[in-house]
């Protein structure tokens, strides 16, 4: 098993800056770095991420051995042990939700981000989780965070514990057996399969209108549209109409 050293940081721009510059220096995989407030924390599309004192702010540094044109599946083996990690904590697991392609919904709010950042020879992953806090101003998506679900006091040491030990768990799993040892338990616990669904590829695509039936067996998006079953590996929004957004 992997030697993880989490390094603990009282403020930085953003803990995957941490992470990728060390490891472009070296740091080898299982280097990882949790930071108590963040100046600039992004999430995936150019998005904001809120650092609020009191949630996680963490990145860790992974060097897959796996053929690079599947370490996009490494989001969703994320997101899932994000998943796995709030039943550890307490959270009931019949309350929370996998969000393609990896947030986490506790009664439908989301609860962290993820955002992977791939280079030709490694990958940081940086993971927000709410703890204490939500976001004020959020008007995009509906939040939650862990102190709505559990009376128990955890430290961001300890929480950053348990998610890297799961996400190192379920990454040996996937470098020795593949993404399809996943698949079924992603897919049983996935938000809104066979709902209709509204998805957009680029800013400049059209809108494409389907029902949503989850992940392909390499972790694709997919929709059925029409009498096609059609698979998506990168999509810049999905939308569940008649619900705000996610």
């Amino acid at each position: 098993m992997i030697h993880i050293d989490l390094n603990i940081l009282q403020t930085c721009s953003s803990t995957n800056d941490i992470a990728i510059k060390n490891a472009k220096q070296g740091f080898p995989e299982g280097s990882s770095f949790l930071s108590y407030s963040q100046t600039n924390g992004r999430g995936r599309n150019d998005n904001h991420w809120a650092s609020i004192n009191g949630n996680l702010h963490l990145s860790t540094i992974l060097k897959p051995k796996t053929n690079k044109n599947y370490w996009y599946q490494l989001s969703l083996i994320i997101g899932l042990s994000i998943f796995e990690t709030l039943i550890k904590l307490g959270i009931d697991r019949n309350k929370i939700e996998l969000k393609w392609p990896n947030d986490v919904l506790v009664q439908k709010r989301k609860i962290s981000g993820v955002l992977l950042e791939s280079f030709d020879d490694f990958v940081v992953v940086g993971i927000g989780l709410n703890i204490l806090k939500t976001p004020q101003n959020e008007t995009k998506w509906y939040t939650t965070k862990l102190k709505d679900h559990t009376n128990k006091d955890f430290s961001l040491k300890y929480v950053a514990n348990i998610i890297l030990k799961t996400i190192f768990k379920n990454y040996y799993i996937w470098e020795d057996k593949g993404f399809n040892f996943f698949k079924k338990k992603i897919n049983n616990n996935i938000y809104n399969v066979n709902n209709k669904i509204v998805i957009k590829l680029n800013s400049q695509s059209d809108e494409i209108s389907g029902v949503f039936l989850g992940l392909g067996d390499d972790g694709s998006l997919k929709i059925k549209v029409g009498k096609e079953n059609l698979e998506y590996y990168s999509v810049e929004s999905i939308f569940f109409p008649d619900e705000k957004s996610l």
